[in-house]
């Protein structure tokens, strides 16, 4: 399957579990079996090792995954399904993972700039552009491509990047309430928010780029 019909508007078919709701394909309900299993195996994870973060990184995977079963309509592409099983993996590995004596978040290889104030090559990076890419493609294919007609493209690409920055914000939210209400634990300061917020923003514009792009060759 192509790229275009990846992330072309879905159309619900015969099948529907429900008015306006389609059935799970194959591909979704192998990708709900995995996160269930990777969430569960997570949080015991979490718990054995003591890790104050546990509670806040798998309520908001379960609340994300919710709020995706509330807001779908039709069948999800199974590269879509998959990329976001995996997105919610390596959130919550990157906030419970101990390597060495912090979290996998802040692992890191390369050098570290001071005027940055970062490392170039880091977890956290990584984990939030792809996870803002990923969650892009999802606003674009559950909100925005069934309404993309050939006026308003742009603007719902567009909506579709907000909505993965507007997410990526709240998760920055949630992060700083868990950090205050465990006194502080695995806290990154100011530096480790900024930082947070460009790569949102870098992995969110990717995916609008590639949206766009698509749909303009499509056309």
């Amino acid at each position: 399957m192509t790229l275009d019909k990846q992330i072309s508007p879905a159309r619900r078919g015969p099948e529907s579990a429900g008015p306006g709701r389609a059935r799970l394909s194959r591909g979704e309900r192998g990708s709900v079996q995995v996160a269930a299993v990777g969430v569960a195996g997570f949080c015991i994870y979490g718990f054995a090792t003591g890790s104050p973060s546990t509670v806040g990184y798998v309520s908001s995977v379960i609340v994300i995954g919710a709020a995706i079963v509330w807001l779908r309509r039709a069948v999800l592409p199974g590269l879509l399904a998959a990329g976001l099983v995996i997105a919610a993996m390596a959130t919550l590995a990157g906030g419970l993972i101990n390597v060495g004596q912090d979290i996998l978040y802040n692992a890191s290889i390369g050098p570290y700039s001071k005027t940055l104030g970062t490392h170039f090559l880091q977890y956290d990076h990584f984990a939030h552009t792809y996870v803002s890419f990923v969650v892009a493609f999802a606003c674009w294919v559950m909100l925005a491509a069934p309404h993309a007609g050939a006026e308003h493209r742009r603007e719902l690409v567009l909506l579709a990047v907000g909505g993965a920055l507007g997410l990526g914000a709240l998760n920055e939210m949630v992060e700083f309430l868990a950090t205050l209400a465990h006194h502080g634990a695995h806290a990154g300061g100011y530096w480790n928010t900024g930082w947070d917020l460009v790569c949102n923003f870098i992995g969110a514009g990717a995916a609008g780029l590639v949206i766009g792009r698509s749909q303009a060759n499509a056309v």
